[in-house]
């Protein structure tokens, strides 16, 4: 009995372990992925959508003023008034974009339609297979392969060939071919 409840509590303790080595990876993807330019262009449209003010990092007196901030996350800091919104980017605008709790609102909003419409595409898309899997028989998209390696398709061109261009390819004319070949 002693030895199964110690394997137990090695087993959690292996598992925790495990957790806590996988957090701080998902984190350093996650900035990763923030960071890369057509998310940030992409998350800066969205704060100026919400209203965000956008402050332009054209002088040296700015750029010393921000260059420890950490970049590409939003943050927050209380003032009587209530809370201030930023988030500073030294890579794709040179600026930092500034906001109160109505464009933060704003922009949550946002991040939640946007998460939802990606839901929705997603579930639809999978809805649309699954119907179209049923119409042709589990094949979608179809099959561009068939028997003989050869994909049918209809015949365009001029100059007999029958139905897929007989023996002269696709398109070349030729002889042959099911029907309406030369005779």
């Amino acid at each position: 009995m002693l030895t199964k409840s110690v394997h137990s509590l090695r087993n959690s303790i292996a598992l925790v372990l495990a957790l806590a080595m996988l957090a701080p990876g998902c984190a350093v993807y996650r900035r990763y992925e923030d960071s890369k330019p057509e998310n940030v262009r992409k998350t800066e449209a969205m704060l100026s959508d919400a209203g965000f003010t956008t402050i332009k990092l054209d002088t040296d007196d700015k750029v010393g003023l921000v260059e420890d901030l950490p970049a590409h996350e939003l943050y927050s800091y209380k003032t009587q008034s209530g809370p201030v919104y930023w988030y500073y980017d030294p890579d794709v605008c040179h600026c930092v974009y500034e906001g109160h709790k109505p464009e933060y609102d704003r922009y949550q909003l946002a991040l939640q339609h946007e998460g939802d419409a990606a839901q929705y595409a997603a579930q639809s898309e999978d809805q649309e297979i699954a119907q179209l899997n049923a119409l042709n028989g589990g094949f979608f998209p179809p099959p561009l392969f068939w028997i003989g390696g050869v994909v049918p398709i209809a015949h365009y061109g001029g100059g007999g060939g029958g139905h897929w261009g007989g023996h002269g390819g696709f398109g070349h004319g030729g002889g042959g071919g099911h029907g309406g070949g030369h005779r």
